[in-house]
C-alpha cells in the first residue's frame, strides 16, 4: 500500500501524485511552489520531509477538516506546534470562524506548555481562510417535475428537504425541527412535507420513529436512510426549502447549505459555526439565532475518558435555537413562492460569485504564490536535523530486546540451504513487502557475492559484504544489513563459531 502526498509544481498548477518512496530524489530534483497535503493534519510530516529530503525552504499547507475532539489535541501540539515550520507554511481555513476557533486552540496549548512545561513556543506558521467550493455542474437546477417522479416524492406538495447525518452527536438533533414542522403542518396540512435524507443508526431512528408518531406526523415525514451520493443532487431538486439546523463543533464550513443553494433553493439554518458566513439573513435565506452559555465544566472533566461523539452529544444539547424564528421564517417560505423563488435565486448567484470549486483552487494557487515569495526571502536553514522527533530510533530504543548484538565485525558464512534456492528447490519465501525496502533478487545476488569471497576462508566479514554492496549495487549500509539480517533469520546465511 502506497501513501500519496500532493505536490504543486512551479510550471504548471497540476497537481503530481509522489509516493513517498520517491520523496527524497522528488523534493531534491524538483522546484515546487508548495508541498500540499489533502489528508487533514499533518503539517509535522510535510515539515520532515522538507527538512529531511530537500535544500531549500518552500511553503507547506494543508487545509483542516474538524479540531473539536478532546483527544485531538495532543496531536496539536506533535502535527503543529512542534513541527519545524516557517512563516511560509499555513493551515487553512475553510471560515473566519474556524480560524478563530483553532486560534484559541492553540493559543491555549501554547500557554499550557510554557506555564505547567516550560515549553515557550510560538507557531511559526501562518492561518488562512479559503472556503470550500462545491461542483456547480452537478448541484444546479433541474427539472422539479421530473426529479420527484424519479424520486417518488408527491408532485403537489412543497417539500422541506434536510440532509445529512441525522445523529445528534455528530450533526443535528432534528427533533426541535420536528415540533417547528407540526406548527406549520397543524396550518398547512398536507400541502407541505418534511424529508429527511441522511444515514441514521437504529438507536436515533427508533427514537425518531416513536417522535414522529407522537406528534401525528407519520405520513408527513419521511427519511431516507441509505441513498447513494451519486442521488443527493436531485434531492436537492426536487425540494422547495432546505433547512440544516446544525448544532455540532464540527460544522466549520457545512456544504450542505452551499450545495442547497447552488442547486436554486432558499436555506433556512442556524446561526451557527460556518453558517454564520454562508448564508446570507433575508437574501438567500434566513438564519435562526443560536444561544449559548458556559455549562461544560463538569463535561470537559471526564471528556478523556469517553469518545468524542459523547462530548459532541451534550454540547449540541445545550445549543438553544429560537424557535419562534424557526417557526416565523418557515411560514414565510412556506406561504410565499416569489420569496422562495427571489431567494432561491440569490442564493444560486450568491454560489457562483463566491464558492465555485474553479474559484476555491484559484484562492488556493493565489496562496502558495504568495507563501512562495515569503520562502525566497527566508535564510538557509540547517538541512537534515529538524523534525527528527517524529522518527522512531528502534535500533536503539530496543536494543536490550535480543540476545546478542552483532556489529560489521561479526563473520557471515552460507549455508546448504542456498543451494536449494540457487537450484529452484525452495522458493525464498519472503513475506509481502508494502514498501519494498526488501528485494528478493537482491537476496540471491549477496548469497551469490558471499559464496565467491568466502570460498577460501569459509565466511566473510559482515563490513566486507557491505562494502561490496555500495560499491557494486550503491547500497546504504542500512539497507545491506536489512537485507543480511532477513537470510539470517530465514537460515541462508549463519553465524560461524569459530572462524
Amino acid at each position: 500500500m502506497k501513501y500519496y502526498n500532493y505536490i504543486w509544481e512551479n510550471t504548471h498548477p497540476d497537481i503530481c501524485a509522489v509516493p513517498i518512496s520517491k520523496i527524497r530524489e522528488s523534493l531534491n530534483n524538483s522546484s515546487y511552489v508548495a508541498l500540499h497535503n489533502l489528508s487533514g493534519l499533518a503539517l509535522d510530516k510535510l515539515a520532515y520531509a522538507r527538512s529531511r529530503f530537500s535544500s531549500r525552504i518552500f511553503p507547506i499547507t494543508y487545509m483542516e477538516y474538524g479540531f473539536s475532539y478532546s483527544s485531538f489535541f495532543p496531536d496539536l501540539i506533535s502535527h503543529l506546534l512542534l513541527a519545524p515550520t516557517y512563516p511560509c507554511d499555513s493551515v487553512i481555513c475553510t471560515s473566519k470562524i474556524a480560524k478563530e476557533a483553532l486560534t484559541r486552540i492553540l493559543t491555549r496549548l501554547l500557554e499550557f506548555l510554557s506555564e505547567n512545561n516550560g515549553l515557550h513556543r510560538q507557531f511559526n506558521f501562518q492561518l488562512h481562510v479559503i472556503p470550500h467550493g462545491v461542483p456547480t455542474d452537478i448541484y444546479c437546477n433541474r427539472d422539479r417535475a421530473e426529479t420527484r417522479r424519479v424520486l417518488e416524492i408527491p408532485a403537489n406538495s412543497i417539500i422541506i428537504l434536510y440532509i445529512g447525518r441525522i445523529d445528534p452527536s455528530s450533526k443535528s438533533d432534528v427533533f426541535p425541527l420536528l415540533i417547528a414542522f407540526q406548527k406549520q403542518f397543524e396550518k398547512y396540512g398536507d400541502k407541505i412535507w418534511l424529508l429527511l435524507v441522511g444515514p441514521i443508526n437504529d438507536f436515533y431512528r427508533n427514537k425518531l420513529d416513536s417522535a414522529v408518531r407522537d406528534l401525528g406526523l407519520t405520513d408527513k415525514i419521511q427519511y431516507r436512510t441509505n441513498v447513494p451520493k451519486i442521488s443527493i443532487p436531485l434531492y436537492y431538486s426536487a425540494a422547495d426549502i432546505f433547512v440544516s439546523l446544525s448544532d455540532t463543533l464540527q460544522e466549520n464550513f457545512g456544504l450542505t447549505p452551499v450545495e442547497a443553494m447552488a442547486s436554486g433553493l432558499p436555506v433556512v439554518v442556524s446561526d451557527w459555526a460556518g453558517y454564520k458566513e454562508t448564508v446570507i439573513h433575508e437574501k438567500t435565506g434566513f438564519k435562526i439565532p443560536t444561544t449559548w452559555i458556559e455549562c461544560d465544566i463538569e463535561l470537559r472533566e471526564t471528556s478523556p475518558f469517553y469518545d468524542w461523539a459523547s462530548d459532541h452529544f451534550y454540547i449540541g444539547q445545550s445549543i438553544a435555537w429560537d424557535m419562534d424564528a424557526l417557526i416565523y421564517y418557515l411560514d414565510m417560505l412556506i406561504s410565499n413562492q416569489k420569496l422562495r423563488m427571489m431567494m432561491g435565486e440569490n442564493a444560486l448567484r450568491h454560489v457562483l460569485e463566491n464558492y465555485t470549486w474553479k474559484r476555491s483552487v484559484g484562492k488556493m494557487w493565489e496562496l502558495w504564490r504568495e507563501l512562495y515569495t515569503i520562502a525566497q526571502k527566508l535564510p538557509p536553514s540547517p538541512h537534515g536535523e529538524n523534525g527528527t522527533f517524529l522518527q522512531p530510533n528502534y535500533f536503539n530504543d530496543f536494543r536490550c530486546f535480543p540476545s546478542f548484538i552483532i556489529d560489521s565485525n561479526t563473520p557471515l558464512a552460507i549455508t546448504d540451504q542456498r543451494r536449494l534456492v540457487a537450484t529452484g528447490k525452495q522458493p525464498l519465501l519472503l513475506c509481502e513487502d508494502p514498501r519494498k525496502l526488501l528485494q528478493p533478487n537482491l537476496m540471491i545476488i549477496i548469497l551469490r557475492y558471499i559464496r565467491m569471497i568466502s570460498c577460501f576462508k569459509g565466511y566473510i566479514r559482515l563490513s566486507d559484504i557491505e562494502i561490496l554492496l555500495a560499491k557494486k549495487r550503491h547500497l546504504s549500509q542500512s539497507s545491506s544489513r536489512q537485507h543480511l539480517m532477513w537470510l539470517l533469520k530465514y537460515g541462508f546465511l549463519r553465524i560461524p563459531l569459530n572462524p
